[in-house]
């Protein structure tokens, strides 16, 4: 399933401090609660706090922006400092986070799972148009997102551009990747959902 950027769901933060654009969740509804759930959001100056969301386990990148420094727990000596070079970051949804950027917009990249249902595992990766096809197996029977932070790639017969993402979710699927242009970044994102639901 192709998710193209100018499909995403589109909604203004409550505060007005940011918009979020919303990839894909489960169950795909209008309703607060849900599964699972892949965004990106484009956070306005100087930042804030986070919304807080229990029995939620989360990831963060950084797709655009020069960095973000996460305050934990309203404490100065917890502090998480990101950038596009950093690896993908996880925690609790519980914890209470202000975050502050240095520029007029950030655009993050979040991924969020409910605990007793889901867990999930984000990688980032970087490639160049002359190396060889990547293939990616979907032999345990999870759910696949691929999302283009940068750059443009094909991923088996599609081509896919900043801001799309693409969902896989077939047994014994096998993605092959090949990128079109130096410096283009992904996450690879993989869902599972727990064996006792």
């Amino acid at each position: 399933m192709i998710l193209r950027a100018n499909q995403h769901k589109k909604m203004i933060w409550k505060n007005g401090g940011g918009i979020t654009h919303e990839i894909a969740r489960e169950p795909n509804n209008d309703q607060e609660e849900f599964d699972f759930r892949l965004s990106m959001a484009s956070v306005k100056y100087p930042g804030g706090p986070f919304s807080l969301y229990q029995n939620i386990d989360r990831t963060l990148c950084i797709i655009d922006g020069e960095k973000m420094t996460l305050q934990l727990n309203n404490n100065n000596d917890e502090l998480i400092y990101l950038d596009k070079n950093s690896p993908p970051y996880s925690f609790s949804g519980e914890i209470p986070i202000t975050c502050r950027i240095y520029e007029d917009t950030l655009t993050d990249f979040n991924v969020m799972t409910k605990r007793d249902k889901f867990r999930h595992t984000v990688q980032r990766f970087i490639s160049n148009k002359d190396q060889n096809p990547v293939e990616i197996s979907n032999s345990n029977g999870d759910i696949i997102f691929i999302i283009i932070a940068q750059g443009c790639l094909q991923i088996n017969e599609t081509i896919m551009t900043k801001g799309d993402a693409i969902k896989f979710i077939d047994n014994q699927q096998l993605i092959q990747i090949s990128t079109l242009n130096d410096n283009t970044i992904i996450y690879l994102v993989k869902i599972t959902k727990l064996s006792s639901q």
